[in-house]
């Protein structure tokens, strides 16, 4: 069977029936229960199954020696069995009419010794021939919450727009994490581990054509056919966005990717190349993937790449503004108009507005902060806003007013003629943390995209803004 003929991924992302085979019975903090957690957590809606050579129940549901126990026919099993059982999982798959087997299981070709490699290119012709296919092995398989599917319980049930492949689990599970604040969600996540079957050029070419999927982000360390991927990418980066994060691209990255996945690095050259060619967003950081993703989705593009900054703190205005600049956007000076008019509403002292506009005594009074966002918002010198806090360095007493503050911005949010976006730097001690993280929400709720730092905001605007230009054929502004 070909990979490449097998175009419709639908039958894998949306099973009707799932067993989880080598589950451990005994033992319900054992790694092989966080499947089930997931499915249970998540209310999967097809046939579960669980199946252990010991038998017994777990969570009300009956373990069954084998799947050929099993009497009804099965879509898709999670293997987890170790590496040594997993030709034989094979075998009792071919007779269920399964799909696709997930094999979570380490201990194949990611060791580099030759006994996984075998036993992994031994369960591939296996399969092939026994017409299954496999996700992995070593890997967390698929995150498709339309479907009631996850590999972890505490991830987002929403359904999404986004699409992960991701040749990591613990990416995988980072990316979801570390948007989730923010308001990102996804439509499917698959993790692939070694691709000794389905590979990342399978997964891209199906969430090319995916209706549900409206931006592409992955992260590789090698790929199994070099031309077929560039093919599969081009098709994808022309009908929507694809972000790439390249792993191993140094020479102990690439020794660290051989050890995870088995997989061969490629140039630094090669892969900056490629993604200029086919206009792909290219990252070097799940961070600032994920800030790029929060751009794309929830900051209308602007115009242009000029931005009015609006914040408190005298020194804090000088490092927003260093960042924005030295990454090619323009932080103009606020006309005199604009600033009689602010000045009708706003004390000389403590308030500085040259753009940045640093509202230090506007936030004390209900109102002001407001109606600064929306006057500013119409100049038509610049073409977009960023609001920007620092919660963390704040006083006691200023953090407790902090909630009326992005209250007020979000209040001069809705009068805006322009796109708005909101750095707020979260904490790393608990107590501020505390105050911070439902502010980061409160903004994700107004649909705005939210930044942790400043060298965030203005390198994902920017790049974004970048990516439009080539697509549009535009100049810089």
């Amino acid at each position: 069977m070909s990979n490449s003929n097998y175009a419709n991924l639908d039958p894998i992302f949306y099973p009707r029936s799932i067993a989880l085979a080598g589950i451990t019975v005994t033992n319900p903090e054992h790694w092989t229960r966080t499947f089930l957690d997931s499915l249970l957590e998540f209310r999967y809606e097809g046939s579960l199954y669980l199946v252990n050579p010991k038998g017994g129940e777990i969570e009300g549901l009956k373990v069954y020696p084998s799947l050929g126990d099993i009497p009804q026919a099965i879509d898709y099993v999670i293997g987890l069995v170790p590496a040594k059982a997993a030709p034989g999982l094979v075998e009792e798959c071919s007779g269920k009419g399964v799909k696709a087997i997930h094999f979570c299981t380490a201990g194949f070709s990611e060791t580099g010794e030759e006994a996984g490699i075998r036993l992994e290119a031994e369960i591939t012709e296996l399969a092939r021939r026994k017409g299954l296919r496999i996700i992995g092995p070593n890997c967390m398989g698929i995150y498709n919450p339309k479907a009631h599917l996850s590999f972890q319980a505490d991830f987002p049930k929403e359904s999404g727009t986004v699409g992960f492949i991701s040749q990591s689990g613990g990416n995988a599970i980072d990316l979801v994490k570390l948007t989730m604040w923010r308001g990102v969600r996804f439509s499917k996540v698959i993790s692939y581990g070694n691709a000794c079957d389905l590979n990342e050029s399978d997964f891209l070419e199906y969430f090319a054509i995916d209706r549900d999927i409206r931006v592409i982000a992955m992260y590789i360390e090698g790929v199994k056919d070099g031309r077929r991927f560039r093919q599969a990418l081009h098709k994808a980066a022309k009908a929507k966005p694809v972000i790439l994060l390249k792993g191993g691209i140094t020479e102990g990255g690439a020794r660290a990717a051989a050890g995870h996945t088995g997989a061969l690095a490629g140039s630094e050259m090669v892969w900056d190349s490629l993604c200029k060619q086919l206009g792909v967003i290219r990252v070097h950081s799940l961070e600032e993937m994920a800030d790029i993703l929060v751009t794309l989705l929830f900051m209308p593009l602007p115009p242009g790449r000029r931005v009015a900054l609006i914040g408190g703190g005298g020194g804090a205005s000088v490092l927003i503004t260093d960042e924005f600049e030295k990454i090619g956007l323009k932080v103009p000076p606020v006309p005199q108009e604009i600033r009689n008019q602010i000045r009708e509403f706003t004390p000389v002292a403590g308030n500085i507005l040259r753009n940045p506009i640093d509202y230090s005594q506007t936030m004390a009074e209900v109102g002001k902060l407001a109606r600064t966002v929306s006057i500013i918002s119409k100049w038509e010198g610049i073409d977009f806003v960023i609001g920007f806090m620092r919660p963390n360095l704040a006083a006691a007493s200023i953090r407790r007013r902090m909630s009326e503050t992005v209250d007020e911005i979000l209040e001069g949010s809705k009068a805006s003629s322009k796109p708005l976006g909101i750095v707020l730097e979260p904490s790393i001690l608990p107590d501020e943390a505390k105050e911070t993280l439902p502010l980061i929400q409160k903004c994700a709720s107004y649909g705005l995209p939210v930044y942790y730092s400043f060298a965030g905001a203005a390198n994902a605007i920017s790049l974004v803004l970048s990516h439009n230009e080539r697509h549009s054929g535009k100049a810089r502004a």
